[in-house]
């Protein structure tokens, strides 16, 4: 069913009346109570029908400023930005005040209309005492279960547990028992208004972590700040040219997405593949980039994934070469010590000047660097800054923006050619060196460049933003 806009109902409803009713002043009680009627019907067909604000959001464009360190902050940020009414009743006037006004004889009706302005009838007396009676109006008890909810919703968040709609019910319902509101179920309607108001959806988890971790939390960014400031000296003193990031990222052998479109309700959802032991079997690309004019270095290292660690001759001989690859072996299809000083001799030293700082992470081989000066030339000015455990996916620029559209990129082309049953096999040694060989040839445009200059800007280390353009939207137009 599709989505319910009760905007567009409204304006249609709008349409079918307005030939025969004109708005006349102030709604009557009757015009109140088919009001709630109608929105109560109308909630529950847009909670049913999958509302944007109830939606599972799995990519948001946006990021929300949930940090505040109480719960009274956040409400505030929640009221001075929400566009919604509060999940509770539209009060009357009569429910906002929860005391009736009293004095020493009572007065005759014209009496108290003239002395108190907000008295309307004797019937609104009578509401006053009801509430004073039960110890607050309807819409004061609503108001106080949906802050205890959303007290409990922050407090848990601040750990972070994990929060399902029954939580927030169970979470309403003790509350009831001391706010005392006769009737009150904390019905999936209620639940769906209080996840509006506070904008609560239902979010994809994408890492667990510990008690530890969040009590780490606070250094570990401390030691982000501080390898940025370390870096950015650096830049100012010799240029954006002598810095350079590397890192290894894994890929299958058959890259594919983890998701598919599928009709609604089904059980199990396959997808087909060329060969299943692919999936499994992996290998390493190592890239390195630079904010400076040169954005990349001339070749890309791959590592594939051989059993005995080696290409066999035939292999070597017949093998896809290009000019812009780098191929070696390993029996894990990993990077090792001796392969790591290889590259740092044949692809990083050959090809850089005077100058060079490289920006690593943590991982220990990295750190043997007696081993890497040996092969360093002498003319050659090195340093190597290590970025600390725990702050990659911040402050590496590879990990914060490139990779991951390297990959989609890389993924697309694997996807068109099961579509289209194109005579390739995607997990072919040569048809894989093929398709790297050219997403690293056309990576290297000039168009993307900023894509690299904004991977580095992201994590901090330069002061100005580039509107990049994305090769893989570029390359493959969605119109």
């Amino acid at each position: 069913m599709d989505s319910v806009n009760p905007m567009n109902v409204l304006k249609l409803l709008e349409k079918d009346y307005k030939q025969l009713f004109q708005l006349d002043g102030q709604p009557s009680e009757a015009d109140k109570q088919l009001k709630e009627l109608v929105k109560e019907y109308m909630d529950v067909k847009i909670n049913r029908a999958g509302s944007s604000s109830l939606a599972r959001e799995e990519d948001l464009q946006y990021e929300l400023q949930t940090d505040m360190q109480t719960f009274d902050e956040f409400e505030k940020l929640v009221v001075a930005s929400n566009q919604l009414a509060e999940p509770d009743e539209n009060p009357s006037q009569e429910d906002k005040v929860v005391e009736p006004f009293s004095s020493g004889t009572e007065p005759s009706s014209n009496e108290l209309y003239t002395k108190f302005k907000k008295v309307t009838s004797i019937r609104q007396l009578q509401e006053w005492e009801r509430h004073v009676a039960e110890g607050g109006s309807r819409y004061g008890k609503l108001k106080a279960l949906r802050l205890e909810t959303g007290k409990h919703f922050f407090l848990a968040k601040q750990r972070p547990h994990i929060v399902k709609d029954m939580d927030i019910r169970r979470w309403a319902v003790t509350a009831n028992r001391t706010i005392g509101l006769v009737g009150f179920t904390a019905f999936p309607d209620w639940v769906g208004k209080l996840r509006r108001y506070y904008g609560i959806v239902d979010r994809k988890i994408i890492k667990f972590v510990t008690d530890k971790y969040i009590q780490e939390a606070p250094q570990v960014t401390k030691t982000a700040e501080e390898c940025v400031a370390l870096v950015r000296p650096r830049i100012s003193d010799y240029g954006l040219d002598c810095m350079w990031n590397t890192d290894q990222s894994g890929f299958d052998y058959k890259m594919r997405p983890g998701r598919t479109l599928h009709l609604a309700g089904a059980k199990h959802v396959l997808a087909i593949c060329q060969l299943e032991n692919s999936m499994t079997r992996s290998y390493t690309v190592m890239m390195t980039i630079s904010p400076g004019t040169r954005k990349f270095l001339p070749q890309l290292w791959i590592t594939l994934q051989e059993d005995k660690g080696v290409f066999g001759p035939i292999v070597a001989r017949t093998m896809f070469k290009a000019d812009n690859l780098y191929v070696t072996a390993s029996a894990s299809g990993k990077m090792t010590k001796k392969l790591y000083l290889e590259w740092c001799e044949k692809i990083l030293f050959s090809h850089v000047e005077d100058h060079c700082i490289l920006l690593a992470d943590s991982w220990r081989t990295y750190s043997d660097q007696e081993a890497v000066l040996e092969f360093k030339p002498e003319e050659l000015e090195y340093e190597m800054i290590t970025i600390p455990p725990k702050v990659t996916g911040d402050i590496q620029p590879l990990d914060r923006l490139f990779f991951r559209i390297y990959k989609d990129f890389f993924r697309k082309i694997s996807s068109f050619i099961i579509l289209h049953s194109l005579p390739l096999q995607v997990h072919h040694r040569d048809v894989i060196l093929k398709m790297h060989s050219l997403v690293y040839q056309q990576f290297q445009s000039p168009r993307f460049g900023d894509l690299v200059n904004q991977a580095w800007h992201l994590c901090g280390y330069t002061d100005e933003s580039f509107d990049y353009v994305n090769p893989t939207e570029f390359s493959s137009p969605r119109s």
